[in-house]
C-alpha cells in the first residue's frame, strides 16, 4: 500500500475533537488558578489591606456620593422653606404696613385737615403763615397720634402732588421738595399705590442707639395717596418707620446652625438689615471700628475674590468689587437655591437661597457658610481617609514584615547549605547545577550509603519553583526503569530548603567517556542508546 494512502486513511479515522476534553482542561486550568490565587493570598498578607482599600474606596465613593446627593437635596429643601417663610413673613409684614398708611390717609379728620392745607395753598399765592402751620401741623399729629402709638410709626410728613411738603413731625422738612430719596415711593403713592420703601439713610435729624441725635439713621416710610371728596388724589402721607425694630428682628428669626443669616438688601447691592457678624466685619474692615456701628445701610455685598477670614485681603476698593452670585441674580429679578457654594461678602464659602420682591424693590436672601451645612458629610469623609491611612500602614507594615522574613528565610537556607548539613544528610562537594537547583554528593548520616541530593536554588524560592520542584520529584519516583535513578527522599528543613536525595552513581558521563577514551565502538553506542531511549519512554 502506498504510505501516502496509509496516512490519508489514518486521518480520516481521527475522531473529531472532544468538547468533553476541552471542558476538562477548562475546568482543571480555572482550578489550578483558583489555588494559586488561594496560596498567593495565604502566603502574602500585605495583599488583604490593599484588597480591603480597594473594596472601601468603592464602596466609600457610591456611599459619599449618594449621601451628597442626599444632604443636598434636603439642604435646598430647607433653605428654600426657610426662604420662603421669611419673605411670607416680610411681605405680611410690609402689607400691614402699607394697609396702615392707606387707614390713616384715609381718616376723615385727616383727610379734612389736609384738605383746609390743601386749599389754604391754593387760595393763596403767599404761603400759609406760620401759626397757620403750626396750628394744622398740631391737627394732623393730633389725628395720626392713635395709629403712629399702635403700629409704631415715628413721624410723617404730608405732600402735595408737586411732592412739596406741607406738613411733617419734623419742621425742617416743611416747604422742601423734590428730595432724592422720597422721589421713588412718593411717586408711586400719587399714582394710587399704598407702598412701603426700602430702608434708606434719613436726611432729618434721628436719635441713634446711643440716644444721640444725628442724619443718616436708617428709616424707611410707609406712604398711601390722599383722595379728595371726588376720589382725586390731591397728596400723600408718609408714615416713618425704624427698620431695627421690627424688620431687621422678622429678618433675623431666619438662622440655621451657627453661621446661618438672613438679610435684605436694594438693588444697589446694598444690605438693609444688620448681619449676624458685625464684629468680625469690623475686625475685617468691612465696616468703621465706631460705637454702635451697624451693617444695615453700610455694606455692600460684594465677592472681595478670596476668604477674608482667613487672612485674604483684597487690594482692589469694595465699590469696584463685583456683586456676589446671589446679589447678582436676584437684582436681575431671578429667584434660586445654590447648594455647589459661592462666596459671600466675607469671602466665605456658602450656600444660599434668595429672590426678589419686585413691589418693594427688596431682595431677601437666607445663606449658611458651606463648611457648617456639609459637616457630617466632612466627617464622613475624614472617617474614611482615616479608615483608608490605617488600611494603608498595615499593609506597608506586613508588607515590610514579609519582606524582612522573606530574607531571614533565604539566608537561613544559604546558612543551612553553607553548613553542608541537610537535616540526616551530609553535603560533600558539588556534582553540577541547573536551572533550578543545585545537585551535592552527600550521604545519610546513618546509612552512611552515599547519596545525590538536589536542593532548590535558595535565591529561586517561590510558589512556581516549589511546585515544578515538587512534580519533578512527584513523576522521578515513579520510574522504575534500569536506568533511571531511583528517589530514596523528599522534604524540607526547617530552614524552608526543599531537597530530595536520589541515588548516587559513581562513575563519568558520556562527554567524559568520549574525551577521555575516544570514539565508542558502535554496539556500544547502540546498547547506551538503548538503555537512555529505554528510560525516556518511560
Amino acid at each position: 500500500m502506498n504510505p501516502w494512502q496509509l496516512i490519508r486513511r489514518t486521518v480520516g479515522r481521527r475522531s473529531p475533537a472532544n468538547p468533553q476534553a476541552h471542558m476538562t482542561w477548562a475546568h482543571t486550568s480555572v482550578g489550578r488558578t483558583v489555588t494559586r490565587t488561594g496560596v498567593f493570598l495565604k502566603k502574602q498578607l500585605w495583599v488583604w489591606p490593599i484588597i480591603a482599600v480597594v473594596i472601601l474606596s468603592v464602596i466609600g465613593l457610591f456611599v459619599r456620593s449618594a449621601i451628597e446627593s442626599t444632604m443636598k437635596a434636603n439642604l435646598r429643601s430647607q433653605l428654600q422653606t426657610l426662604l420662603t417663610a421669611e419673605a411670607a413673613m416680610l411681605e405680611k409684614w410690609l402689607e400691614v404696613h402699607a394697609a396702615n398708611a392707606e387707614t390713616a390717609a384715609n381718616d376723615p379728620r385727616l383727610r379734612e385737615q389736609i384738605g383746609h392745607l390743601l386749599v389754604d395753598e391754593a387760595a393763596s399765592d403767599e404761603p400759609v403763615s406760620r401759626p397757620d402751620l403750626s396750628r394744622v401741623n398740631s391737627d394732623i399729629a393730633k389725628a395720626l397720634a392713635p395709629i403712629m402709638a399702635s403700629h409704631d410709626f415715628i413721624g410723617y410728613f404730608v405732600v402735595d402732588r408737586s411732592k412739596e411738603i406741607l406738613a411733617s413731625s419734623h419742621a425742617v422738612l416743611i416747604g422742601q421738595r423734590d428730595i432724592r430719596d422720597y422721589d421713588q415711593f412718593l411717586s408711586r403713592a400719587l399714582d394710587g399705590e399704598a407702598v412701603v420703601s426700602a430702608p434708606f439713610p434719613s436726611v432729618v435729624m434721628m436719635q441713634d442707639e446711643a440716644g444721640q441725635v444725628r442724619t443718616g439713621e436708617p428709616t424707611m416710610y410707609a406712604c398711601a395717596p390722599i383722595r379728595d371728596e371726588s376720589f382725586l388724589i390731591v397728596g400723600a402721607l408718609a408714615l416713618q418707620l425704624q427698620p431695627q425694630r421690627e424688620f431687621t428682628r422678622i429678618l433675623q428669626l431666619g438662622q440655621m446652625g451657627d453661621s446661618g443669616e438672613t438679610y435684605a438688601f436694594d438693588r444697589n447691592g446694598r444690605m438693609v438689615s444688620n448681619s449676624r457678624f458685625d464684629d468680625d466685619l469690623i475686625l475685617l474692615g468691612i465696616l468703621p471700628d465706631q460705637q454702635l456701628s451697624r451693617s444695615i445701610l453700610n455694606v455692600l455685598i460684594r465677592d472681595p475674590g478670596g476668604d477674608m477670614t482667613n487672612g485674604f485681603r483684597p487690594t482692589t476698593r469694595r465699590s469696584e468689587m463685583p456683586m456676589t452670585r446671589l446679589v447678582a441674580d436676584a437684582v436681575e429679578g431671578r429667584s434660586g437655591v445654590d447648594v455647589e457654594g459661592y462666596r459671600d461678602y466675607r469671602g466665605v464659602p456658602v450656600v444660599g437661597a434668595w429672590t426678589w420682591l419686585p413691589e418693594y424693590e427688596l431682595g431677601v436672601a437666607t445663606e449658611i457658610d458651606l463648611a457648617e451645612a456639609f459637616m457630617p458629610l466632612t466627617i464622613l469623609r475624614r472617617t474614611f481617609w482615616g479608615l483608608y491611612g490605617l488600611l494603608v500602614v498595615s499593609a506597608i507594615a506586613i508588607f515590610a514584615f514579609t519582606v524582612v522574613v522573606a530574607n531571614l528565610q533565604r539566608e537561613a537556607r544559604k546558612a543551612a547549605i553553607e553548613a553542608q548539613q541537610l537535616g540526616q544528610y551530609t553535603l560533600e562537594t558539588k556534582l553540577g547545577a541547573g536551572a533550578m537547583g543545585v545537585v551535592y554528593k552527600g550521604h545519610h548520616s546513618m546509612l552512611r550509603r552515599p547519596t545525590a541530593i538536589k536542593l532548590l536554588d535558595a535565591d529561586r524560592v517561590n510558589d512556581a519553583s516549589i511546585q515544578r520542584f515538587e512534580r519533578e520529584v512527584q513523576i522521578t519516583c515513579r520510574l522504575n526503569h534500569p536506568s533511571t535513578i531511583a528517589i530514596y527522599d523528599f522534604g524540607r528543613t526547617p530552614e524552608g530548603v526543599f531537597y530530595y536525595a536520589m541515588e548516587y552513581l559513581d562513575g563519568i558521563d558520556l562527554q567524559q567517556l568520549v574525551e577521555k577514551y575516544g570514539a565508542q565502538p558502535g554496539g556500544r553506542v547502540i546498547s547506551i542508546l538503548m538503555q537512555a531511549c529505554g528510560s525516556l519512554y518511560e
